[in-house]
């Protein structure tokens, strides 16, 4: 095997297995198998890190209980290395204006989410019961700065999509959920910035994924593995596709591809 230096791991449906019950916490939702193979690919010196279209406030728990030191959230819109930020990727307010009213329009509900906080509004049909930590907002409060992106349910009778010259992008990000961010906003940006910052080549890098949204993140890395649970598109890209979450997929691709020993 190459000379590897990182690996990145979505969440949903990679690290955390989306068939357990979601009261659950991510932590929870972690096969033990998946947890011992990062600690023995950080002792590789092989950096773990998460890569996850969630915001950062949700993972940050997470990553402290699996000993990683540095994540990607928000799609890549948000990015720090071991504690430090890297970057953030905000939508200009006036386009936060106009997607919020034609949103609206369309009677889709939706969270804007910040690096820091999620938010909704008093009215919110659908999120404001939901189990997220979120900060409610007045119909007459100003929207909060620095918005990354915007959550929104997902419906496949009713895929939200956007004009090919529009600036923002949607993309599904678990069964129930997508986002809304700048196309320029992406997981392999993010993978990009921290390669960068390791001083190492893509080409140094693994990334293990199952949705639609880890699609960027396959190509920008040097052999991307698919989970055997993730989408057949996704298993087309894959360099390696191993077993699912559920059936320790990330220990057992770990072990096949010589990363890590018994």
């Amino acid at each position: 095997m190459k000379n590897f230096r990182v690996a990145f791991f979505d969440i949903d449906g990679t690290l955390a297995d989306n068939q357990l019950p979601q009261a659950l916490t991510f932590t929870q939702r972690v096969p033990d198998s998946a947890k011992r193979a990062l600690k023995k690919l950080k002792a590789n010196n092989i950096e773990p890190v998460i890569a996850s279209g969630r915001h950062h406030q949700t993972i940050v728990q997470l990553a402290k209980d699996l000993g990683v030191d540095s994540v990607i959230s928000s799609n890549g819109n948000c990015v720090h290395y071991r504690g430090k930020m890297l970057h953030q990727n905000i939508i200009p307010p006036d386009l936060v204006v106009e997607l919020v009213d034609y949103l609206r329009k369309q009677q889709i509900d939706f969270l804007l989410e910040t690096e820091q906080c999620l938010y909704c509004f008093e009215n919110s049909p659908y999120y404001l019961n939901h189990s997220a930590e979120k900060t409610i907002l007045k119909m007459s409060d100003p929207f909060p700065d620095g918005i990354l992106q915007l959550i929104i349910p997902w419906n496949e009778k009713n895929i939200l999509k956007f004009e090919p010259s529009s600036p923002l992008i949607v993309e599904k990000v678990a069964p129930m959920a997508a986002t809304i961010h700048l196309k320029n906003g992406t997981k392999a940006a993010g993978i990009h910035r921290i390669c960068e910052e390791m001083a190492i080549t893509p080409h140094q890098a693994l990334a293990f994924g199952d949705e639609e949204n880890d699609f960027t993140m396959f190509d920008a890395v040097g052999f991307p593995v698919a989970m055997g649970n993730a989408s057949p598109e996704l298993k087309e890209k894959a360099a390696h596709v191993t077993t699912a979450v559920s059936d320790d997929g990330i220990w057992n691709a770990c072990i096949t591809l010589g990363l890590i020993t018994e």
